[in-house]
């Protein structure tokens, strides 16, 4: 009994190990604004969090656009956690999904097109994602918070934004490039934590049968 009992302390600290969430960071190479956007597998069970702002400067997001590996996404997959806007104004940004997975998309709607420079270079996606609206004082989200549910994390790639500056109307596509500046996320090391736990587990027990006697 008391060897069942301690391999099933070891089994559960082993299982507990190895599981793991990671996060991986994409930034502009342009300072004025500096965009950054954040991909966490980790914050909501089976979905992708989305966490796109500007680190430096201001940007009036429009649209993010990207590749994606997997099948297709769902739009009813893809939920608003929160978002801040540089008027205060109360509106929800749209959130309408632009492709079908061809890689042929290149605009998303009224003033959301993806020419132009950028560090991809790219101007046609498998996706891309409308977030607000163009001109000053209409829906201009700073910064946004989203799940797009049903899909992994390695599935994205080759991301980029659309996005302007209210004050003078330009609007200009921003490439997004692995930030180098971001280790990888590394997994937990399962057999080490384990094994530690387990040890600590098992002389636990051998100290309370001891008493028992």
């Amino acid at each position: 009994m008391f060897r069942k009992i301690t391999g099933l302390v070891l089994g559960s600290f082993m299982m507990i190990g190895t599981a793991s969430a990671a996060t991986v960071s994409y930034t502009t190479a342009e300072t004025d604004p500096k965009v950054q956007l954040l991909l966490d597998d980790g914050a909501v069970d089976g979905a992708v969090r989305f966490t796109l702002s500007a680190v430096t400067g201001f940007a009036d997001f429009l649209g993010l656009g990207f590749d994606f590996a997997g099948t297709k996404i769902l739009k009813s997959k893809i939920d608003l956690v929160s978002f801040t806007s540089s008027h205060n104004r109360p509106d929800v940004p749209a959130l309408v999904l632009f492709g079908d997975n061809t890689g042929s998309q290149s605009t998303c709607g009224n003033g959301c097109n993806f020419n132009g420079g950028g560090g991809t270079g790219d101007t046609a996606f498998d996706y891309i994602l409308r977030i607000g609206e163009q001109g000053g004082g209409k829906k201009n989200v700073a910064g946004i918070v989203f799940d797009i549910g049903g899909v992994a994390l390695a599935d994205f790639s080759n991301f980029a934004v659309r996005a302007q500056e209210t004050s003078n109307g330009n609007s200009i596509k921003y490439g997004l490039n692995p930030d180098a500046s971001v280790p990888s996320p590394v997994p937990l090391p399962a057999a080490g934590f384990g094994l530690m736990a387990g040890l600590g587990a098992l002389a636990a027990l051998r100290r309370r049968k001891r008493a028992a006697i």
